[in-house]
């Protein structure tokens, strides 16, 4: 995680998670503001490793800066309409999606039968900045087609298995990020 010289609400919570802390030049960070147009280059859930690649590799990251991004799904949650999509009618020939642990989907079931706005964490340590995120795509617990992706293809499943064993997985690939 980035740091400025003010003490942000994110800059505090990331630390206290347990994550890294970087300096930035002030006036170099992502913003004070929540606007559904600011998503619009975030990538959507169900693209492939390939994909992944393709898209951040258009903004100047290489595949391990991209695994290590997507390592801060270790935080927070997602909702159900961003992935129940893998759990029915996945393709033409499975169901659900064969990549996905048979009962890390009934655990997503069971919290998409809440409804769309439902919320699974992204690991079962969502509030804290650690390896388990990497850990449940081992397993074939990610929640997102995205995040499982990363484990699936042989392009980026040495870069999850390396951020596996680490404790603190992201801090070093990200900070070599050339702003």
């Amino acid at each position: 995680m980035w740091r400025n010289n003010d003490d942000d609400d994110e800059d505090v919570y990331v630390v206290r998670a347990g994550g890294p802390v970087y300096d930035i030049p002030k006036g170099r960070k992502d913003g004070r503001r929540s606007k559904i147009e600011d998503t619009i280059n975030l990538p959507p859930p169900n693209l492939n490793s390939s994909e992944l690649i393709r898209m951040f590799g258009q903004r100047g990251f290489t595949p391990q800066q991209m695994v290590a991004l997507s390592g801060a799904h270790t935080l927070g949650t997602a909702r159900c309409s961003s992935f129940k999509n893998r759990l029915t009618n996945f393709d033409s020939t499975h169901d659900m999606d064969p990549s996905m642990d048979t009962q890390f989907a009934k655990t997503l079931s069971k919290t998409c039968s809440a409804g769309d706005s439902a919320e699974q964490p992204f690991d079962t340590t969502r509030n804290t900045f650690d390896n388990n995120y990497f850990n449940a795509l081992q397993r074939k617990a990610g929640v997102l087609f995205w995040d499982q992706t990363l484990f699936a293809s042989a392009q980026t499943r040495g870069i999850v298995n390396a951020y596996a064993t680490l404790h603190t997985p992201c801090s070093s690939s990200i900070s070599s990020r050339p702003w």
